[in-house]
């Protein structure tokens, strides 16, 4: 009986250290698809002009502290410091990776995999996951052709989910008595104020992404459980305050996007009517970008919302059905319906629903998580057909870019060449950014579109601010205040350069970058 129970046990314990690996097994498995490994994925060939800014600005912050020129859009900067749209919280996670074990173009896609794992590792030890569950999460993980191809990229998507995870799992253990029978630990008071205190400071941590500020519903919520008045009275206070110092921040240490998306004036310009007719109109777009995945091979982002979809009205149907059978709805259903739909309201007044398709990600996988274990385990396997029906219709979309020798010996003699060409400041200025227009137009042929690769801008040298900008941001000579301006050399924009007496220090047949010799 003794050499029975040890068996099963070490059989459990090899399936546990499986499941806390996936992350890692399901990137191996998603190069070795194509037959390559991790460290093939090159994200200079990406693609993505977010790889391009969170890679320059951690490499920044690793090689002076902080960067000497500015990052932004349209040549914005921050009141105080040199930092993008974001700021520094998100950029933490990677910066200590990167001051343990070096920076280059591998290091984030090995921070992404790290943070996932220690992800899974928290969702067991806090959750007590089952086999099946474990399973079925799993088996939803290695199908995500999306959360796959975000975790082997250089954007800091995975430390999201990881957050998001972490405060799914804490939360869950607070208000599922379900979970907490589970555990055996429903009557240490000590262990709930620990995971408590956690899940509000990784609430504001998560604040980075600032629609994640319904999160702090969680230790709410179980203050009122637990009819703790004093909390009850505090905790709207903590969070409102958080909220508050994070628009500060926001708004003296962040650069603005290419519009600022704080910005709610035409929101209040539009009215109440033209407001709903935004959201209407937001939802319908939705609609499209589901029926469009559906019908026609090669779409990926309607895949997102579909994924989303399925599990929001799983989410209210078993609201619904338990308020009908005299039930209490799951707490964690509850707020999280509640976030996802202020999630999606945001991204509908904030940005392009294609673009703004890869903040759901993370919703994704804590609602699959939740549906696993409060539902059934079964959820993970419906999940994960419809993420193979996925690969099957989007045929390969947004492939992984693998580096070959060609290419890196081309990037790394840029880097030599900007480093030659390319000064960097002792002190933060404007002449240590290096700008880019994100489109332009023919000399030659007015009517056709030209434009320089983001990716070329990973060879300029450490600590260089990036500035990405508009074509018509050029149009008025006076805009441009950034040091170095990369444009394609057959563009409209190299004749305004010109014209404003700059001069070119390299050229190829990409690119043409120019020093602005004017003041800053």
């Amino acid at each position: 009986m003794g050499m029975h129970v040890s068996k099963k046990k070490m059989i459990r314990t090899v399936f546990v250290i499986v499941f806390c690996m996936v992350p890692l097994l399901s990137a191996i498995l998603f190069c070795l698809k194509d037959g390559r490994w991790i460290g093939d994925v090159y994200i200079p060939l990406g693609g993505w002009s977010d790889e391009i800014t969170y890679y320059k600005q951690i490499e920044g912050i690793l090689s002076y502290g902080m960067p000497r020129g500015f990052f932004g859009y349209n040549q914005s900067r921050a009141l105080y410091g040199s930092l993008g749209v974001w700021g520094m919280i998100p950029l933490i996670p990677y910066v200590v990776w990167g001051g343990i074990f070096g920076w280059n173009y591998s290091s984030p896609i090995f921070a992404n995999i790290f943070f996932c794992m220690i992800a899974f590792v928290v969702l067991f030890k806090v959750m007590h996951l089952t086999g099946k569950e474990m399973g079925a999460l799993s088996i939803f993980w290695v199908t995500n052709q999306f959360i796959n191809r975000y975790v082997l990229s250089g954007v800091v998507e995975a430390s999201v989910i990881m957050q998001l995870i972490l405060v799914t799992a804490c939360g869950e253990y607070l208000l599922s008595e379900k979970i907490r029978d589970r555990t055996g630990l429903s009557a240490m008071q000590r262990y709930q104020f620990v995971l408590g205190f956690c899940t509000f400071m990784i609430c504001m941590l998560t604040l980075a992404r600032p629609y994640f500020a319904v999160l702090f519903l969680i230790p709410f919520w179980k203050a009122v459980q637990d009819r703790r008045k004093k909390w009850i009275m505090v905790l709207p206070v903590l969070a409102v305050g958080t909220i508050a110092v994070f628009f500060l921040y926001n708004h003296f240490f962040c650069s603005t996007y290419f519009n600022n998306i704080f910005s709610f004036e035409k929101l209040y310009s539009a009215g109440i009517l033209g407001a709903f007719a935004k959201v209407f109109d937001g939802f319908m777009e939705i609609a499209r970008l589901m029926w469009y995945a559906m019908r026609y091979k090669g779409s990926g982002v309607g895949w997102y919302y579909l994924l989303l979809f399925i599990e929001l009205a799983t989410m209210l149907f078993v609201c619904i059905r338990n308020i009908c059978q005299h039930k209490k709805p799951p707490r964690m259903f509850t707020i999280t319906l509640i976030g996802n739909v202020m999630i999606l309201l945001s991204i509908i007044e904030m940005y392009d629903l294609g673009v703004g398709g890869r903040h759901i990600l993370a919703l994704i996988v804590v609602n699959a998580v939740l549906l696993v274990v409060e539902v059934h385990f079964s959820m993970g396997a419906v999940l994960a057909l419809v993420c193979i029906v996925s690969i099957v219709q989007t045929k390969g979309a947004d492939a992984l870019p693998y580096q070959n020798e060609d290419y890196v010996a081309y990037m790394d003699s840029l880097e030599k060449i900007f480093s030659e060409v390319v000064e960097v400041t002792e002190e933060i200025s404007y002449e240590s950014v290096v700008a880019m227009p994100t489109a332009d137009r023919s000399t030659q042929y007015p009517e056709q579109g030209v434009s320089t690769y983001y990716g070329l801008l990973f060879a300029m040298p450490p600590g260089v601010g990036i500035s990405l900008d508009y074509r018509d941001y050029y149009d008025d000579p006076n805009h441009i205040k950034a040091g170095y301006i990369m444009v394609h050399p057959a563009g409209e924009i190299r004749k305004i350069l010109e014209d404003m007496g700059m001069t070119c220090v390299f050229e190829n047949e990409e690119l043409a970058l120019y020093k602005n010799t004017m003041s800053y």
